[in-house]
């Protein structure tokens, strides 16, 4: 009998008791397995406590081997209980909020690389809020998994809008743009129409309004985003001006 697991077989993972994931093939790959982690020497676990249901590995598909490492769960799925890495605290550069911060105000450097392209290929340019929502869609997805556009005509817009809501961190993103004709009057009447939209929606607990600033125009970056912050109790709203 072949000891191939067979196609679409659920694995099983294995992971020490602060986290690491030591193998997520564990019957597959038996000699992967081991008591104790090989980075921390915690003891090691393939299954719940409680409940004693396994931890799920990779799917086994034939002829190939899985890219890349899964992540552990933080809950078993049977009955809910945490495993012991689950409250340990992320370390300060895996905050959303930070990665998010530093990403959004480093955009123009992206925008200015682009400008110099390979041979004759015309150089990206940012020219409206559509062109900042193409960037966006391209690197969110860089620091964040679930990444749902959202589709929208505020009053302000001639045409359709698209906002990003960051799914798992609850997390929307709006692009605003201080290219003329817009200045900080404009800027700060659309902004209380973004704040309006999406503090009734659900899944949102934080809104990010992302300010394309290339020209400087916004006189004090810093005070204007301290003048367009809002909160209200759990929920807030910011604004992140670009650097120059």
């Amino acid at each position: 009998m072949s000891n191939v697991p067979e196609a679409g077989y659920q694995d099983v993972m294995q992971v020490c008791r602060n986290g690491h994931v030591v193998t997520d093939r564990l019957h597959g790959c038996p000699e992967a397995g081991c008591g104790h982690c090989d980075r921390c020497g915690a003891v090691t676990l393939d299954r719940c406590s409680t409940c004693g249901q396994e931890m799920a590995g990779a799917v086994s598909i034939p002829g190939l081997l899985p890219v890349g490492g899964r992540q552990p769960p933080q809950y078993c799925s049977t009955c809910g209980a945490a495993f012991p890495w689950a409250a340990r605290r992320q370390p300060p550069e895996a905050d959303p909020n930070n990665q998010l911060d530093k990403l959004l105000r480093r955009l123009p450097r992206v925008v200015q690389q682009l400008r110099s392209r390979w041979g004759d290929r015309p150089p990206f340019r940012v020219e409206d809020e559509r062109d900042l929502e193409d960037l966006l869609r391209a690197l969110l997805p860089l620091y964040f998994d679930d990444v749902w556009p959202e589709s929208r005509t505020p009053r302000y817009a001639p045409t359709t809008r698209t906002d990003f809501l960051l799914a798992r961190e609850r997390i929307a993103v709006t692009a605003k743009s201080a290219l003329p004709p817009v200045g900080e009057p404009q800027l700060a009447e659309q902004w209380r129409e973004d704040v309006a939209y999406w503090h009734g929606q659900p899944g949102c607990r934080m809104l990010i309004g992302y300010v394309y600033d290339p020209e400087g125009r916004l006189r004090d970056p810093r005070a204007y985003e301290a003048a367009l912050a809002v909160r209200e109790d759990a929920w807030e709203a910011r604004c992140v001006i670009g650097e120059r």
